[in-house]
């Protein structure tokens, strides 16, 4: 298993109310980390890491999403789409069924084990990482994102099963997601976050491009400062500076 290799401690700048959570997918057990003792959700495994030391999980502590990381099968009645209508999330069965032809899985068994670890604490570079923030600490991640490179800022997600979309999506696509705590069906009625927290949801290669353009950039601009009629002024200047 790959060490640390990278400085997260920029990451501590941001004076997180919730850490951000490192997760390492694992074909084999992983040495000198303890086994989760309990069974958890996947949209509530991140938050349990936040506060406490790094631990790994096998198939028996993945309570729900076990199948979207290849650790299970879906039951038929979950493809048959006859869940979503009792729980009010669709209007029929074949507005369900849809959703299980395009949600991003990982491939059978290809994933026995998973590290969970604070950011600050990371025994291995992770696969994803996950932070939650509030708006003005996800603007600057995201525009950290884009900084180098002028990428587009996209976000995926659906009612159900929504952690494919944390979990799976970014490592896959290498596309950095976001959602909104509330969004997601599962992890509202667990009540895992209060509502309007952002998560962000980094894989490996989008996390090196973040770390190097936050010591880069300038986090806190003067022109969010500004009052609107100083903006627009200036604005006007520099468009004149530009012409010339």
């Amino acid at each position: 298993m790959q060490l640390v290799t990278q400085d997260y401690s920029v990451f501590e700048k941001f004076n997180f109310e919730r850490k951000p959570v490192g997760i390492k997918y694992l074909l084999k057990k992983p040495d000198g980390i303890k086994q989760l003792d309990k069974s958890l959700a996947l949209c509530e495994l991140f938050e349990e890491a936040q506060n406490r030391p790094p631990f790994y999980t096998a198939r028996e502590n993945v309570g729900c999403g076990g199948p979207l990381l290849g650790m299970a099968d879906l039951p038929p009645f979950m493809y048959s789409g006859q869940l979503g209508q009792k729980f009010s999330m669709f209007k029929n069965d074949s507005a369900n069924r849809r959703v299980y032809e395009y949600i991003p899985k990982l491939a059978k068994d290809s994933v026995n084990y998973i590290i969970f670890s604070p950011v600050d604490q990371l025994p291995v570079d992770p696969d994803v990482l996950f932070v939650t923030a509030n708006a003005t600490q996800a603007e600057i991640l995201l525009r950290a994102s884009s900084y180098s490179n002028g990428r587009v800022w996209s976000t995926r997600g659906t009612t159900c099963l929504s952690c494919a979309w944390l979990y799976v999506y970014p490592y896959l696509s290498g596309e950095l997601n976001y959602t909104v705590t509330g969004f997601g069906y599962g992890m509202k009625a667990r009540k895992v976050f209060p509502s309007g927290l952002i998560i962000l949801s980094i894989p490996f290669d989008v996390l090196s491009t973040i770390i190097i353009n936050l010591q880069d950039m300038e986090w806190d601009p003067r022109w969010f400062h500004m009052e609107r009629e100083e903006f627009v002024k200036n604005i006007e200047m520099l468009e004149k500076e530009m012409v010339q």
